[in-house]
């Protein structure tokens, strides 16, 4: 009873934290740059009729607000019906997947919106950079370095814990997902480092602040996401699988909030988006 009164206000706290919290932190930026940056003085960051960004911020709060609703209604149901463990990490996936359709369909529409900057904007003459660019222009060698720990720690654990022949225990299967996910990272991230530039018109400093951005949630994530597995093959170890639905929402949560930092990002040089740019 206990320990479904804990997941309870956990499942709580993964609703307010991705359907509240992090779509108003999204949402805030999104109107901050909107009235700050208008499209009469900056054109060129936007590519539509103002009715489409107008509107698209009305779906995307509107489409957060009926998910929030929908999870209480969840929460609701589960407090009046008796759940076993598997139902409970079922739910805390599920509703994850729902929760990320918003941010999902802005992802979408920022590429969209990157492809027709690119098709408005003419061929700029390439510059190339004065010195190239390294892993450790955008992150600190301590947090990469932990993040190295983290896997070799949870590798260790995985050849510790075969040892012992639990009939559950699948720890090539873990290795080899954890790191496929690094090595999908890995790739993503060297394409945005020496990759073709997204945006026509964004300034260094900023595409500079946007790869650290991206570079720092994914290692971030990676760390979050060794963490629990290992977290998940000591609790069914140590027969507390019924902890595992707690441990999955706040695992859920801690990945969310990561994502939301490539989102948030404190830009500095919005004078490119003007019809005469700014040279500085």
């Amino acid at each position: 009873m206990q320990q479904h009164l804990l997941f309870h206000i956990v499942f709580l706290s993964q609703i307010l934290v991705i359907s509240f919290l992090v779509p108003s932190r999204i949402y805030g930026r999104m109107k901050y740059i909107f009235d700050t940056y208008p499209p009469s003085a900056y054109p060129k960051l936007y590519p539509r009729p103002v009715e489409h960004y107008e509107s698209g911020r009305r779906l995307y709060r509107n489409l957060n607000v009926a998910i929030l609703v929908l999870g209480l209604l969840i929460l609701a149901a589960l407090f009046v019906n008796p759940h076993d463990n598997d139902l409970g990490v079922a739910i805390s996936i599920g509703f994850y997947f729902v929760q990320f359709i918003p941010l999902m369909m802005l992802e979408f529409s920022s590429f969209k919106e990157l492809k027709l900057m690119r098709n408005a904007s003419p061929r700029p003459t390439r510059k190339a950079e004065l010195r190239p660019r390294y892993l450790f222009d955008f992150i600190s060698p301590v947090l990469f370095g932990l993040a190295v720990l983290v896997y070799v720690v949870f590798v260790g654990i995985i050849f510790y814990m075969r040892q012992f022949e639990y009939e559950w225990f699948s720890g090539f299967t873990n290795i080899a997902g954890i790191t496929l996910m690094n090595l999908l990272f890995a790739g993503i991230v060297l394409w945005n480092m020496y990759g073709k530039k997204q945006n026509p018109h964004q300034s260094y400093e900023d595409r500079k602040k946007q790869i650290e951005s991206i570079l720092k949630s994914f290692v971030f994530i990676s760390i979050a996401a060794t963490v629990f597995v290992m977290i998940s093959v000591v609790l069914s170890a140590l027969e507390l699988r019924h902890l595992m639905p707690i441990a999955m929402s706040l695992y859920l949560q801690i990945i969310a909030l990561a994502c939301i930092q490539s989102y948030v990002i404190d830009y500095s040089n919005f004078d490119v988006y003007r019809e005469d740019p700014v040279v500085t």
